[in-house]
């Protein structure tokens, strides 16, 4: 099957006004190709048609809150980032809106809501990852570090792939029984089940660049009694292999066999010269990837291999170490994991995007759901691409594979000589052309200089953590939000506009919304914890506190009451922004023809500044010490993930020296004092 940019490029050829834009009226071949564009849009990222034995037709339906219910909250979670004018101007925009435009859109989304298994997913998720046009590494996959290994021979590489895919293939197979255990809400309605269709999405999925928006390839479910054909691809020094792990005709390979096959992998691509970083290109921005993915799709071979990738199980990605002096910086907090000489900034960043052309970015390929990462100096992790599923799956995952692994430690036996009568693992053969060629150093250029742009920290607050937190009756996310709110405005001296990720997985095919920590009343108590004022009194200076810590601590637990709510209501499907997305893409749906314009709420510039995410956060919990970071999502903010652990927090922060605003090392200082601040209002004698 053609895709949309060969049929584009074959049809060009036909239009007899020999056009570009395909707008003529009068040409058949133009109005035929507009009819398809507009196809593709219309299917692009449709809802995942997962079966009821997974438990979706047992969840309830994503709600659909009032109308007037989120515009309030919309009015006031933008007090803090507005004006007096305005906050006079949206709330008259809010008005007019709630009279005019809004009781239309909210009957349509009603109508969608009865029609759908999820009224938001499509809009949720072109909007937030598929209609996204930046590259994939920093601004939109994570990278995970594991705790390092000690790798002494090749063989104890090839080992430990071996274990992670033998755990991958076990997992692989409680999927296609549908037979994963159904996981409970923890706490706000304690064992209410949540929506497990993002595991059923993790493995065998890959990302598609498209020229009008990204597409997924989602693997079809297989049945519990049918044994299919599963591959992996394995990069090792630019070159693709694609590994056969289980085959109709002979069962699954075992872990000698893997072995065997990696270790095949690991001797013969050192001694090929000058692969072609083909990898490279998935690290492109998206667009600019999909003209060149159009161009190797006209090669036969080629299409048979980017099927292959597409259609793989996962990746693993065969490593050489970064150079200690990678990414080298002065790391906040006691010193954590580290790889030989190199620290955890260095690591992450390996996981991340891998160092640029020069080191293991071509070892790459960014839309793949799993990446597991595997360096030779015993650095491991994970980068993987965020739009078949959040985080907290693909951790739960990898933790089970990892685990396995560990359990057979120090069993590194040479496969047996049994195992010779395997083939090779298949080299992917690419033919190319000088156009792919120069698309492959366009793409090595702009990706080394978004590796080059980023600043990445890994700060490790050690003087309390979950177990403090929890002494104080606050819940441990509510306390580190507040404490990024306060370390921001000591930074800036105001709010912006916060994210953080909410799960609504107590709901069919429930993904995220936004908690939105930048409250009024987290502004008032940030700005009484930063109220201070130096007299000069008989020749010594006296720090006087404006407001007393009586009544910090008042505004701080109304603080901790707001985010508290907004935490409950977005988690229980009655947050704003998914709501506020889906009256915008209503108003789009319903439009009479394609440049009718949208309400002014969402052309205004209050919308983009609500929209403008500075501070970029989310709780990434894992059972071990490893931890996840991601790039921030706009040029002047942070990414700020973190992981609470029982006497410690692990921060990964992240902006671009690119800016002039912004600077790990000193929001880190910030956080740090912020914290200690925090603490000691809390343990004050009373």
């Amino acid at each position: 099957m053609c895709t949309l940019p060969q049929v584009t490029k074959k049809i060009r050829t036909l239009c007899k006004f020999r056009c570009r834009k395909f707008h003529h009226s009068r040409c058949g071949t133009c109005r035929s190709l507009l009819l398809i564009k507009r196809l593709a849009r219309h299917f692009q990222g449709r809802e995942p048609a997962f079966t009821q034995s997974i438990g979706l037709s047992q969840l309830p339906k994503l709600p659909l809150p009032s109308l007037e219910q989120t515009l309030a909250k919309y009015e006031k979670t933008m007090q803090p980032l507005l004006d007096e004018k305005g906050k006079v101007k949206l709330r008259n925009l809010l008005k007019e809106f709630g009279e005019k435009h809004g009781p239309r859109l909210q009957a349509y989304l009603l109508e969608q809501q009865k029609i759908k298994q999820n009224w938001a997913y499509d809009y949720w998720l072109n909007d937030m990852y598929l209609k996204n046009p930046n590259a994939l590494p920093v601004n939109s996959n994570p990278g995970m570090v594991f705790p390092p290994r000690k790798f002494t021979t090749i063989l104890d590489i090839a080992r430990f792939a071996s274990r992670l895919l033998v755990a991958a293939l076990d997992h692989k197979e409680i999927l296609n029984r549908q037979n994963l255990p159904i996981e409970r809400a923890t706490s706000r309605e304690p064992g209410q089940p949540l929506c497990m269709s993002q595991y059923y999405r993790i493995l065998g999925s890959c990302r598609i660049p498209g020229e009008y928006g990204d597409s997924q390839y989602l693997s079809p479910q297989s049945s519990s009694s049918s044994l299919v054909n599963e591959h992996v691809i394995v990069i090792c020094r630019s070159q693709l292999y694609c590994v056969t792990v289980q085959a109709t005709d002979r069962g699954r390979l075992s872990e000698d066999e893997l072995c065997a096959q990696i270790l095949h992998i690991l001797d013969d691509a050192p001694c090929l010269n000058n692969p072609p970083p083909i990898g490279l290109l998935t690290g492109w921005k998206r667009p600019l990837w999909a003209e060149a993915r159009a161009l190797l799709l006209l090669d036969e071979n080629n299409r048979r291999n980017l099927d292959l990738i597409s259609k793989s199980l996962l990746v693993i990605c065969l490593d050489e170490a970064l150079p200690p002096s990678f990414n080298c910086r002065l790391q906040r907090g006691a010193k954590g994991h580290s790889a030989g000489n190199r620290d955890e900034a260095n690591l992450a960043a390996q996981m991340l995007h891998g160092g640029g052309s020069s080191y293991n970015s071509a070892n790459r390929w960014f839309d793949k759901t799993i990446q597991i990462i595997l360096s030779g100096d015993g650095a491991c992790g994970l980068c993987y691409e965020h739009s078949t599923a959040e985080g907290v799956t693909v951790i739960n995952l990898m933790e089970k594979l990892w685990s396995y692994a560990d359990s057979k430690m120090g069993e590194n036996e040479v496969p047996t000589a049994s195992v010779g009568h395997l083939p090779p693992p298949e080299r992917l053969e690419w033919y190319l052309t000088k156009e792919d060629y120069l698309n492959m150093e366009k793409a090595a250029k702009f990706l080394d200089n978004l590796v080059k742009d980023l600043d990445f920290q890994v700060f490790r607050f050690n003087n309390y953590g979950k177990n403090f937190i929890k002494s104080c009756s606050v819940s441990p996310d509510v306390y580190v939000q507040l404490a990024l709110q306060l370390a921001y405005y000591r930074l800036y001296g105001k709010l912006t506009a916060t994210y953080e990720s909410a799960s609504t997985r107590r709901f069919a095919l429930g993904r995220v919304d936004c908690i939105r920590s930048a409250s009024p009343e987290a502004l008032t108590w940030v700005t009484a914890m930063s109220q201070l004022k130096e007299d000069d009194m008989l020749g010594k200076k006296v720090t006087f506190h404006l407001v007393s810590d009586e009544e910090k601590l008042r505004l701080w637990n109304e603080a901790v009451r707001q985010q508290t709510r907004e935490m409950i209501d977005n988690i229980l499907g009655e947050g704003i922004d998914i709501h506020l997305l889906g009256l915008k893409e209503a108003a789009k749906d319903t439009s009479p023809h394609a440049n009718f314009p949208l309400p002014e709420i969402f052309t205004d510039s209050s919308y983009r500044l609500a929209n403008t995410f500075l501070l970029s956060t989310s709780q990434v919990a894992t059972s071990g010490d490893s931890f996840m970071g991601y790039g921030p999502v706009e040029p002047n903010g942070y990414g700020a993930s973190y992981n609470i652990k029982g006497d410690s927090i692990i921060f990964c922060l992240s902006a671009f020296w690119s800016s002039e605003i912004t600077s790990t090392s000193r929001f880190a200082q910030a956080l740090e004092e912020s914290l200690n601040m925090l603490q000691a209002l809390l343990t004050r004698p009373q």
